[in-house]
Order: structure tokens, then C-alpha cells, then sequence
């Protein structure tokens, strides 16, 4: 914990910069907190945990440039019910987050009903594409089990009938031509996000 990612911010112009879920894990779960998690979830296979871990720091990561309603399944969000019982932990995290707030989670963002059907679809779907957009370029292509914890995007697939190649294919594109207001910031840029800068 505690430790930079070794991307340099001078080499951003060169590549895209991505950040491993080694990397994510490293900077914001403590060997303390993981023990936590895995005595709450005590059926849950390692990997798994570790997978739903990073997917949910991303979101946290990425949703204050994208907010609104993008949401995971129950599981990802049990693990952040978790965390926020972990009030002093939590709170650092966000501390640590870009942007340094912290994160708010009500279970009235999650009610389905009249409310929801209000949501403009084409905004939603814009707002879904844009946050994957930039998850690409901080985090790389969606694996298929990447893919389990974002019931959105999986929906945005099976309506445009794509495979996660002509996924990630769309992603790759529209990350590299995008301008920064759309695509969201490269994480390790040092001037907009020095929490997380090399």
C-alpha cells in the first residue's frame, strides 16, 4: 500500500497508460481490509473478491467524471457496502481517490421505477459508452470477466450485437480519437490526479 504506479507521466504521449488491477489492489487495499472482505465473504473465491475489488475501485475511480446511473450488480455492491461500514477506511480511500471527495452511495441510487423510465435513454447510453470509454484508457480492454460486473454495458452489447472483440474494438477507437472532456483524464497525469501520478 502506499506505493506509486510506475508509469511515468512523461511517457503518456507515447502510449496509453494503463492501470493493472495488481496496481489498484497495491495502492488501495490493505492487507487488513482484504482480511476484512474475505471474512464477510468467506465462500468467495480469492480471485473473484479481487476482481470485484478492482471493479469497484474503478467505478469510484471514474464516476466522478462520468456521474449518474452506472451500475453493477448486487455483489459489487454488497463489497461497497462493506467498505463504507469500514467508515475510517472508506474515508481514506476517497481521500485517495481523484479528487479527494468523498464518495456517496444511497440505496435510493439504485431504485428501479417510474423515476428511472424518466432517465433520457440515448443520455444514458451516452453516459454508459463515455464511462467505458474512459475505462479503457485507464484500465484496458473489458475481459469477459470484467464483463460480469457491468449488467450496462453488457446490455449496450447485446443492442448493438457485438462480441468484447467489436467491444473493445469500439472502445480502443473512440479512446484514442476522443477529446479529453469526453474520454475522461489518463489516471497517472500528474497535474489533474497527483494521488495517483508516477
Amino acid at each position: 500500500m502506499g506505493q506509486k504506479f510506475k508509469h511515468s507521466p512523461a511517457k503518456l504521449a507515447e502510449r496509453p497508460v494503463v492501470v493493472s488491477d495488481q496496481e489498484l489492489l497495491e495502492k488501495f487495499v490493505t492487507l487488513p481490509l482484504m482480511r476484512y472482505f474475505r471474512a464477510k465473504l468467506p465462500t468467495l473465491k480469492p480471485e473473484i473478491l479481487e476482481r470485484r475489488l478492482c471493479e469497484l475501485l474503478k467505478f469510484l475511480i471514474l464516476v466522478r467524471f462520468a456521474p449518474g446511473r452506472i451500475l453493477f450488480p448486487k455483489e459489487i455492491d454488497d463489497l461497497w457496502h462493506y467498505w463504507i461500514l469500514q467508515t475510517r477506511q472508506y474515508a481514506e480511500l476517497c481521500s485517495r481517490l481523484p479528487g479527494g471527495s468523498l464518495r456517496h452511495h444511497s440505496s435510493n441510487d439504485y431504485q428501479e421505477g417510474a423515476q428511472a423510465e424518466q432517465v433520457d435513454r440515448s443520455e444514458a447510453i451516452r453516459r454508459i459508452i463515455s464511462f467505458f470509454i474512459s475505462y479503457y484508457r485507464n484500465f484496458g480492454p473489458v475481459t469477459e470477466e470484467r464483463l460480469e460486473c457491468w449488467p450496462p454495458l453488457q446490455k449496450v452489447m447485446q443492442q448493438a450485437g457485438w462480441d468484447i472483440n467489436e467491444l473493445n474494438a469500439f472502445l480502443r477507437e473512440h479512446a484514442a480519437a476522443a477529446p479529453r472532456s469526453l474520454a475522461g483524464s489518463t489516471l497517472n497525469e500528474a497535474s489533474s490526479h497527483p494521488t495517483l501520478a508516477a
